[in-house]
């Protein structure tokens, strides 16, 4: 199915999408250093999830914003991949991780405000008349796809973003098992969301 959305849900959309996709120019351009690419390394950031979901999150709301129909078990997948991105942050690495000057503000986007204004937008503008529990299977599609890439560019490169998807080191055993727990992790965010919606559009109407 598809959503229409108000014209003040488009613009707000609009904001976001700007906000998230000027993000990762900044960023790029943050990187370029003399004698580098900026196209290899605007291709570099993709190395992380953070920045494929917030790549996506920017899509997404442009799209939204020019008036087009996106489907709702995507704003769905994206809402959850953007919880994730942040709580991770938050809850494992901000402590141990300072940024200075543009790259701080890069990571605040990245990081907080972009999935906050992205989940909240999701939570206000979309009518989601026939999101249901049986869409919880779609919040594992971004992290599968993402999985698949990161296997296939550590295995030619050596490169691992994440610990937990570093198959040397872990073996397929448990490079497995730490894929069945990221996914009923995202399963079980995308539960909470769910529930939270639905409190919400309750308190709304």
């Amino acid at each position: 199915m598809k959503d229409q959305v108000s014209t003040l849900g488009r613009s707000g959309a609009g904001i976001v999408g700007f906000v998230a996709l000027g993000t990762l120019a900044l960023q790029t351009t943050i990187n370029t250093e003399p004698g580098t690419s900026p196209l290899e390394n605007f291709a570099l950031l993709f190395r992380f999830f953070t920045i494929w979901s917030n790549f996506a999150g920017g899509v997404a709301m442009l799209w939204i914003a020019a008036g087009r129909p996106i489907s709702e078990r995507m704003t769905f997948a994206l809402a959850t991949a953007l919880t994730i991105v942040a709580l991770v942050y938050h809850a494992l690495l901000a402590a141990d991780h300072h940024p200075v000057g543009l790259d701080w503000w890069t990571n605040l986007n990245f990081h907080t405000i972009i999935p906050a204004t992205f989940v909240l937008w999701w939570a206000v503008f979309f009518d989601r008349a026939h999101l249901t529990w049986r869409s919880l299977p779609w919040v594992m599609v971004f992290p599968i796809i993402y999985t698949a890439f990161a296997l296939i560019y550590g295995a030619s490169t050596g490169f691992y973003a994440y610990f937990f998807l570093d198959l040397p080191s872990l073996g397929w055993g448990q490079l497995l098992l730490n894929m069945i727990g990221l996914s009923l992790f995202f399963v079980a965010m995308g539960a909470v969301l769910l529930a939270l919606r639905k409190l919400l559009r309750r308190d709304l109407a």
